[in-house]
Formats: structure tokens, sequence, C-alpha cells
């Protein structure tokens, strides 16, 4: 298994430099096509990113298939692949696309092995860092061969974590208006893989997902946070979080322990200055 995690992120860390960076700061303005609505974007770098990835999965696993990003919107089917018992990579080529296309050293990529609708590897790599962090089921999360665990604040206003827009904006309205109990500061990246990283590194301390939660976005970050000794939970149902596409109205939170994933669901959502 070992053999398998260091091949998957040699492959990884190839097709970054020669699909990603090599790309980063030079796309045309062809190779930037809106999807869903104006503002999602895909690039050239996603594509050809997500066939390189997708045929060096295969070679390595001849006996798995793969749900890529852009080939689950092209065709939405391929995600009952992962009520399967073939085992699933999901993989997101080009997390951040909309920061990438605009120049922004904020990106990753994201790889998760799913097998009987458990992740069992994930993989998280910032190609400009050049970071990359694995994480295997019962086997905790390691950086360079060095074991990461989450940090645990003290306090819930002493930590700052990553929410939507629209409710990182009322919640500075609360504070502003002098609410207190409230955390520290509220941020986001716009790439979710980038902020799995911090989570782990200790650099932010809770992060919210709302709306569609793609499998490719958050399997493997999900797995590496539970085996950071952090809490992963769907809000409002006491669900654990499972690698699967929840609709809209689904919140997922990871949090430094479930004592803070309770309190924060308390505040966070809490109807004060609404």
């Amino acid at each position: 298994m070992n053999d398998l995690i260091n091949k998957v992120e040699a492959l990884m860390r190839e097709v970054a430099e020669e699909e990603l960076l090599s790309r980063f700061g030079k796309l045309q303005r062809h190779e930037i096509v809106d999807k869903y609505r104006p503002g999602d974007v895909v690039t050239t770098a996603d594509l050809e990113a997500e066939v390189r990835l997708s045929e060096g999965l295969l070679k390595l696993h001849p006996a798995s298939t793969v749900i890529g990003e852009e080939d689950a919107y092209r065709n939405p089917e391929i995600l009952d692949r992962l009520k399967g018992d073939v085992p699933v990579w999901t993989i997101d080529p080009l997390d951040g696309t909309g920061n990438f296309a605009k120049g922004k050293p904020c990106f990753a990529m994201i790889c998760a092995l799913i097998e009987g609708g458990v992740t069992q590897i994930g993989w998280i790599l910032d190609p400009v860092a050049g970071v990359c962090i694995q994480a295997q089921r019962g086997q905790g999360v390691f950086l360079n061969q060095q074991r990461l665990n989450m940090r645990q604040p003290e306090t819930l206003e002493s930590m700052t974590g990553s929410v939507g827009d629209g409710l990182r904006k009322r919640l500075q309205t609360r504070q502003d208006r002098g609410e207190a109990g409230l955390p520290r500061q509220f941020l986001r990246y716009h790439c979710c893989g980038r902020e799995y990283l911090d989570l782990l590194l200790g650099k932010i301390d809770f992060a919210l997902y709302g709306g569609r939660l793609m499998p490719w976005d958050h399997a493997a970050g999900a797995l590496m946070i539970a085996e950071a000794g952090g809490y992963v939970g769907m809000c409002d149902g006491d669900e654990p979080y499972a690698p699967q596409l929840y609709d809209d109205g689904n919140r997922l939170m990871l949090a430094p322990n479930r004592r803070a994933f309770d309190d924060l669901q308390s505040v966070l959502f809490s109807e004060k200055g609404a």
C-alpha cells in the first residue's frame, strides 16, 4: 500500500508540473470557458490534467475506475460508480480553477481512493509550494513522513475558520455590532484543497461547506481531518460524512473536536442579528 501511495503522489506531482504549472499565468482567453454559470470556469489545464491523472491511476490500479470532476460535469451518471463494488478514484485535477485562471497562486490537486463507499486513501497537493499531504484510513495523515494532528484551540473566540461569502458577511456584521462569543476571524480561499491543507497545518481551525458537496472536493480532506484527530460531520443531522454527492441544503463542517463542532453549529447558525 505504501508503494501505491508514493506512486500516486509522484504521478500527481508530474501532472501538476507539466499540465498546471506550465500554464499558470499563461492562459489565453480561449483556454478559459464558463461551465455552470459566469465565473464558474474550466480551463485547458483542468481538462488535460484530468486525462493524464485518469490514465495514470488506471495503470497503477487496473481493477479500478475513475470519477473526475470534468468528466462528471459532462456525464453525471458516472457518479453511480460510487455505489458499486469496484474501487473508485475521485480526482479534482485543479481545485481552485477560478484562482488559477486569475493568476492567483491558490489552487490544489486532490485525489482519493474509495472502496465500498468508504475513503481509504487521500492525497492533496499544493503545486506552488510543492507540499503534498497523504492519509490512509487507520494509519494517520502525513507530510514528509511527519504525522500531523489538528491544532486544538482553547476557546471559540480564538478560532479562525472558512465559511461561505454570504455567511461571512453576516457574521462580520454581528461582530461589528459587538456580539461576543464568535470566532475571531472568517475567510474563504475559494479552494477547499488549500483550506484542508491549512486546517492540517494549524493555520485555520475549522471550515464549513454547503450546497452541492462533491466527492472529489471533500473525500480526501474529510479523511485527513479525521485521521488528524479532528471531527467531521454533517450539520443539522449528526450524520457522518460519506464520499458521495450531496444536493443543495446540506452542510459539512470540519472542526478540531466534537465539542468545537457543536459549539460552532450553535454560534454560526444563531439567529442573533439576523
